[in-house]
């Protein structure tokens, strides 16, 4: 049986790599592969938290031995997967705890230099947005380390879970805006020396800090769909992964728009981006799902056979499979940031405000 398997596997290996090979958007698929060849951190970063990250296995070994039977959910789940990269491909927790500091870091910045974030200088209604998000921060924070000692009543360990929430959807939004902007520091270079495209779009991002606040509202309508769904609520399986497809433009039109426009602006032109590049997004999908079914398939197979062993076989399984799913969801994610980039916005480009 796992003979059968193997060759199953090698042969829709062999399959999706000649498919790469004359796919119509094989450019940004190599592309994206070039970004993450050249920004390993990034993969690292992802893979760790992946590892932090507490998971059951979604399939038992002889499940999984019975491969016949169990693609339909394995498509199911890579599809569910591959359009949430369209929002979240750092998951945000545990790097939400990392957030207080960069609100705090981006409300002393705004204080002292209003001009580098934004056209005019902030309406008072702003810097208490602003402070009161940094103080509520890093008190939450302050809360979160010390439930690591102590344990918290139970008031206010429901307060400390709201808190992760909230501040899990402003860390998605937050990274995801960030990382569009590397994607774009990447196709529209304004400079020749890239070593500081991290801190750009650090920049840039913190100039958005309105409309990413607001993405971050978004994003917490999604997670808490998502804990619903992990109630098994077929309604929000099924409803999630059209929501995330829907608004799939929405973080790049965010990274594109000024730091003054509108939030709901950005979310019409998503839209727009997803009517112009819907053909192109069918083929990713396509590809992406099938890629990320195969490939999640061969992890969680290999992982269950070498977790049968002893205790460093299970952790060598663990970390093998969180670095392999950590680039299959960085290429993945980066490859639809091209494709909409470049199939979803009219030509030429769209002018990248200095913003």
């Amino acid at each position: 049986m796992l003979s059968i398997t193997l060759l199953a596997l090698l042969g829709a290996a062999v399959g999706l790599a000649l498919h790469l090979r004359w796919h119509p958007l094989r450019r940004e698929f190599s592309d994206a592969w070039d970004f993450l060849r050249l920004r390993q951190p990034l993969v690292l970063m992802v893979a760790g938290l992946l590892l932090l990250r507490d998971q059951a296995p979604a399939f038992t070994i002889l499940q999984l031995e019975d491969w016949r039977g169990l693609w339909p959910s394995l498509l199911g789940r890579a599809f569910t997967e591959v359009t949430e990269l369209f929002h979240a491909l750092l998951p945000p927790w545990p790097l939400a705890l990392v957030l207080p500091l960069g609100l705090l870091l981006l409300t002393i910045r705004v204080w002292r230099w209003p001009y580098r974030y934004g056209e005019r200088v902030p309406v008072p209604e702003q810097k208490l947005v602003l402070v009161g998000l940094s103080v509520v921060g890093l008190v939450w924070m302050a809360v979160e380390i010390a439930a690591w000692r102590i344990t918290l009543p139970e008031w206010l360990e429901s307060v400390k879970l709201a808190g992760r929430v909230v501040f899990a959807a402003l860390t998605a939004a937050g990274t995801q805006v960030w990382l569009a902007r590397l994607v774009m520091a990447w196709e529209r270079p304004v400079d020749t020396e890239a070593d500081r495209d991290a801190i750009t779009a650090l920049e840039s991002t913190f100039a958005r800090w309105q409309s990413v606040v607001l993405l971050g509202a978004f994003n917490l309508l999604w997670m808490l769909g998502w804990s619903w769904r992990e109630g098994d609520s077929r309604l929000a399986a099924w409803l999630l992964p059209e929501l995330w497809l829907l608004f799939a433009a929405l973080p790049m039109c965010v990274a594109l728009a000024g730091g003054q426009a509108r939030f709901w602006m950005a979310g019409a032109m998503a839209l727009k981006v997803l009517l112009r590049s819907l053909p192109a997004m069918i083929g990713y999908l396509l590809t992406a799902v099938v890629a990320m079914a195969l490939v999640r398939y061969a992890a969680d197979l290999a992982a269950g056979y070498l977790a049968s062993g002893n205790a460093v076989w299970q952790e060598v399984a663990r970390v093998l499979s969180a670095l392999v799913l950590a680039m299959l969801r960085g290429w993945l994610c980066l490859a639809a940031f091209f494709v909409m980039l470049r199939h979803g916005f009219p030509r030429p480009s769209p002018a990248d405000p200095a913003r």
